[in-house]
């Protein structure tokens, strides 16, 4: 098979299985991923879907990304129409999935498949080198301008999102959204999980020409 094609099935599998990721992070009621947590709570507080407040933010970030390029680059550009495209596909998935947790195994279980999810996600859809979804592409842009790992600037990015967030809940006085246990563990577990994937998948995907 022609490896753009492979690239394109891959992406397309990655970017639905990062967004089924995200909707069940939400379902476990332990607190939602770090990356996801800002568009979350402004869901929230605005009365919008979680897709929405998601295209916001990922605007938001791509304005960042220019900022630290200093240009705005093709690949930035695209991810102007992606971020509309996901957005639509996370409230596809959200009003898709009615699953609720009985207890607190059965969301602990939940957390980790979600934290699979995500992580898996995160990496093929980076790996493709296609069309990164915005949180992602902005920590490839911080790792490669500054030259640090991908997978530690993941994870300092997504313990930045949690400060950030507990800090607008502090200045603007409202209750503290989507914070909790699922909040730390997954940003302490992703950007491992995605270390992991780098390290069990990264030789096969130049076997398969996924990536440039």
């Amino acid at each position: 098979m022609n490896k753009n094609v492979n690239r394109w099935i891959i992406y397309i599998l990655s970017i639905n299985i990062l967004a089924l990721g995200i909707i069940l992070n939400t379902r476990t009621d332990l607190g939602v991923a770090a990356f996801t947590n800002l568009f979350y709570a402004f869901s929230k507080v605005n009365n919008i879907s979680l897709g929405t407040a998601s295209i916001i933010l990922y605007l938001i970030l791509i304005i960042v990304q220019i900022c630290l390029v200093r240009k705005l680059t093709i690949t930035i550009f695209l991810e102007i129409p992606f971020s509309l495209i996901f957005g639509y596909i996370i409230d596809f998935y959200d009003s898709l999935i009615k699953i609720r947790c009985s207890n607190l195994l059965s969301a602990y279980l939940l957390l980790l498949i979600a934290i699979i999810f995500v992580s898996l996600g995160v990496y093929f859809s980076v790996s493709c080198n296609l069309i990164a979804t915005p949180v992602e592409s902005t920590v490839k842009t911080i790792s490669q301008v500054y030259n640090l790992k991908f997978s530690l600037v993941k994870n300092v990015f997504d313990i930045t999102m949690i400060i950030m967030m507990l800090l607008l809940c502090l200045v603007l006085q409202i209750p503290v959204y989507g914070i909790g246990m699922g909040t730390v563990l997954s940003a302490l577990l992703v950007g491992r999980f995605i270390s992991g994937y780098q390290y069990l998948f990264d030789e096969k995907i130049q076997i398969y020409q996924l990536s440039r």
